[in-house]
């Protein structure tokens, strides 16, 4: 039997590739027949959840513990041995009772060595001042001498020495009288010094029983009967005293990401692991502005003030806080799910390019092919839409305007969302009902027509229409992490999609360089 060319050349070839060319076609052949084999994969099936009414809560999760609102740490100022304490834990105690007393033998001796000293100096300072009269007396008959001596020098009868004298026993009486005077200064200043000492020795004798200086109760005791206190630099702490336990505080660490949304008045509610079922409420009535850093993580301490019905609570109890940011009554709400979904041939194409400086011009870097669409001219935006050539046609010129007014615009995204509004409006009248459904949902992504009203913003969910994915633009408002609160055409009972579905095939790198798409599966 005579054989074609191809055939004779093939048989011409070496024996070793003639093998490796049978391998080959081997493969191929067990490939081609798994895949027949292989069983059509199949489509998962929607799944639904229907639009409900009720009450959307935005909050903000931290976790912190309970405080007093006021703890006092009491120490002593003084060192000694305890010899009693007069208080336990749990102790409730008013302003000015005793908690404990410091052996005040040392202290008392002080006070009575401070006593004798002054009656000493008091006695120094009277012996003083009768020295005083006593040079008074003295200059006084000095001054009497002197008068009758140069009285008798004036007429002859008494001699110059003589009065010399009388006047030299004057100035040594005045001096006297000086020096007496100057001595009872002296002494009045030992006097108050020997006072103040006598009030300082009396004051530690005080020290010596530590008072309470608030109503409330003893949280923390750290001393018994027969320890020695010993105060130097830093008064040690001996008891701690938290007041009013019928208020307490919840101290909780807000995340930097969060604070933003905190203001003072904010309802908190938080539990404790004590009462699990139960929910306590508070106010936020301070934002602290210090930074606290844990682990490169910064947080800010936010303080709540909470009743304390019953004194269930206690300092040092763990709170799981919320703060409620913003509360929505009785709203159109739909699963945060609804909000995520996407149809498989509404997912951006992924083209994935060869090993970087390879053909394909993207640098191993992942495109979406639905990216804004507004940089290039609309371009991506058409190629989602699968315009026909007559719309392509009537198309590029309206984005290409948009382009342009976008490029004025610069970065004013209300400028901008009112050139792409425009783009859209007149887009519209040229599509196929299909495409405006496509376009429905950009328009979401993109912001949708009009943008933020009322501090929502634009959003898609779909639902069932001809057994085919079908858009509906809603505006989302505050979301409680399950539930987001939406407006738009749509009412509660109506069923939106929130996964299921055809599914995009996964992408796949091209061992030549060049790029692959993937594509839905249906």
């Amino acid at each position: 039997m005579a054989l074609n060319p191809i055939a004779q050349r093939l048989l011409k070839l070496p024996r070793p590739i003639l093998i490796g060319l049978a391998v080959v076609g081997s493969l191929l052949l067990l490939m081609g027949g798994c895949q027949l084999l292989k069983p059509k994969p199949k489509v998962d099936p929607y799944r639904f959840a229907a639009i409900e009414r009720g009450d959307v809560t935005k909050t903000v999760s931290a976790s912190g513990n309970v405080q007093a609102l006021v703890t006092v740490q009491v120490g002593s100022q003084l060192s000694g041995l305890v010899s009693q304490v007069l208080v336990d834990f749990n102790s409730p105690v008013s302003k000015g009772d005793v908690l404990a007393v410091i052996d005040a033998k040392t202290y008392a001796s002080r006070v009575n060595q401070g006593t004798a000293d002054l009656g000493a100096v008091t006695a120094a300072l009277a012996q003083q001042r009768a020295a005083l009269e006593q040079a008074k007396a003295q200059n006084e008959v000095d001054q009497a001498a002197y008068r009758r001596v140069k009285s008798l020098a004036d007429q002859g009868f008494a001699s110059g020495q003589a009065l010399d004298q009388a006047t030299a026993a004057v100035k040594r009486s005045e001096a006297g009288v000086a020096l007496a005077r100057a001595q009872i200064a002296a002494q009045s200043a030992r006097v108050a010094q020997s006072k103040a000492g006598l009030e300082a020795s009396r004051y530690d004798l005080g020290r010596t029983q530590i008072l309470s200086p608030i109503d409330g109760v003893v949280v923390d005791r750290k001393i018994d009967p027969g320890q020695t206190v010993a105060a130097s630099f830093q008064a040690p702490v001996l008891f701690q005293i938290a007041q009013d336990l019928s208020k307490l505080q919840v101290k909780i660490m807000v995340d930097e990401a969060d604070i933003g949304q905190i203001r003072e008045g904010q309802t908190v509610k938080f539990t404790v692991d004590a009462y699990p079922d139960e929910t306590f409420q508070g106010a936020v009535t301070q934002v602290r502005k210090q930074p606290e850093t844990q682990q490169n993580v910064v947080a800010y301490a936010v303080i709540a003030e909470a009743e304390n019905k019953g004194g269930r609570l206690l300092p040092g109890m763990t709170a799981n806080a919320d703060v409620v940011i913003d509360e929505r009554p009785n709203v159109l709400k739909v699963p945060a799910a609804a909000l995520r979904f996407k149809p498989a041939d509404m997912q951006s194409p992924t083209v994935v390019s060869g090993p970087p400086g390879g053909g394909g011009g993207g640098g191993g870097r992942p495109q979406a092919a639905g990216n804004a669409g507004a940089r290039n001219g609309g371009g991506r935006l058409l190629e989602q839409l699968d315009l026909t050539r007559d719309q392509q046609a009537k198309a590029k010129p309206i984005f290409e305007e948009m382009r342009a007014k976008m490029m004025t615009a610069g970065q004013d995204p209300k400028a901008r969302r009112a050139a792409r509004d425009e783009a859209f409006a007149k887009l519209t009248p040229l599509l196929k009902p299909e495409q405006r459904a496509r376009l429905t949902a950009m328009q979401g992504q993109f912001g949708g027509r009009g943008g933020p009203q009322a501090g929502k913003t634009p959003g898609v969910v779909w639902i069932l229409k001809d057994k085919k994915p079908w858009p509906v633009s809603v505006r989302v408002g505050a979301s409680d992490g399950s539930f987001s609160e939406i407006e738009g055409d749509i009412k509660p009972g109506d069923q939106v999609i929130i996964g299921g579905g055809p599914k995009p095939l996964p992408t796949m790198r091209s061992p030549f360089g060049g790029g692959s798409t993937a594509r839905p599966r249906t």
